[in-house]
């Protein structure tokens, strides 16, 4: 388990620093009180308060503590920040220079997500999803997908039926999801493995069998 030791003028601010520095909400946190502290007499005398507090064995604290522990095997400065939202855990990487966690087209971080998503598991005994991000690439790639979808139907509705390059089934999802309601094109995946891929049809009047993202 991670601890750290944190001071502050009062107790709840000691604590608060300590949550704050391990990017975690209070609730993940077993606090020991090492110093109450003093405020002395006329500002004479004051002591800060001084706490240890020790990450829980939640999936939340788990998933912190494993990601800032492959960091540092790693050889990567950076801060680790977790939010815990039901059944998911949202794992947020920052710091600098920090692409090689990425990998190409989020490859290295797929892995890296995997990863982690095996050890909190294996060690909370619980079933629950993670899902690791390094300075916001998840959503800089959503984004960029969302338009390269729009970008492409357009083009379908000029020119006719286009393949995208292969994707995942994450990034694929997202293809289909945005063009889901696209009044003049389909879509569809095609190929096996690594090679499967989405294809943007024109909207026939009859649509073929393999359409939307439910092969996914």
């Amino acid at each position: 388990m991670r601890q750290v030791d944190t001071s502050g003028r009062t107790v709840e601010e000691a604590v608060d620093r300590a949550a704050s520095e391990l990017g975690v909400d209070r609730e993940d946190l077993d606090v020991e009180i090492l110093d109450p502290g003093t405020r002395g007499m006329l500002g004479l005398g004051a002591r800060e308060a001084r706490v240890r507090v020790t990450l829980t064995g939640n999936p939340g604290a788990l998933a912190h503590t494993v990601m800032a522990r492959l960091l540092q095997e790693m050889g990567f400065p950076g801060a680790v920040r977790v939010h815990q939202q039901e059944d998911v855990i949202s794992v947020q990487v920052s710091g600098e220079n920090l692409g090689a966690l990425i990998g190409r087209r989020g490859a290295t971080l797929d892995a890296l997500q995997l990863l982690v998503g095996l050890m909190v598991a294996r060690q909370a005994r619980v079933k629950t999803r993670v899902v690791v991000d390094v300075e916001g690439y998840r959503a800089r790639r959503q984004l960029a997908l969302e338009e390269l979808a729009r970008r492409t139907a357009e083009r379908v509705a000029r020119d006719g039926e286009v393949e995208l390059e292969p994707m995942d089934p994450a990034e694929r999802r997202i293809i289909h999801t945005t063009l889901a309601d696209h009044p003049q094109v389909i879509t569809f995946s095609r190929g096996e493995g690594a090679a499967r891929h989405v294809v943007v049809a024109p909207k026939p009047s009859v649509s073929p069998a393999e359409t939307g993202p439910s092969d996914e």
